[in-house]
């Protein structure tokens, strides 16, 4: 498969089920998500989709987003 330089990165990222305390599906989708070690940014990007998983955490899909220069 050739990658296309222009294809969005995504990842997911594993939540703990505590996270449903703080976000739902309507109000995390859509949203931005950044990482921060001390001042610096090491990831962010945009959540696009949110998944239930039988445990009662959640996994996230983040579309990557180039860091703020």
């Amino acid at each position: 498969m050739e990658h296309q330089d222009d294809a969005p990165v995504r990842f997911t990222l594993p939540m703990k089920p505590s996270f449903r305390e703080k976000a739902d599906r309507d109000s995390a989708i859509g949203a931005p998500i950044r990482w921060r070690s001390d001042e610096d940014v090491i990831l962010q990007g945009v959540v696009v989709d949110w998944t239930d998983e039988p445990d009662g955490a959640v996994t996230l899909t983040v579309e990557a987003a180039a860091p703020d220069s």
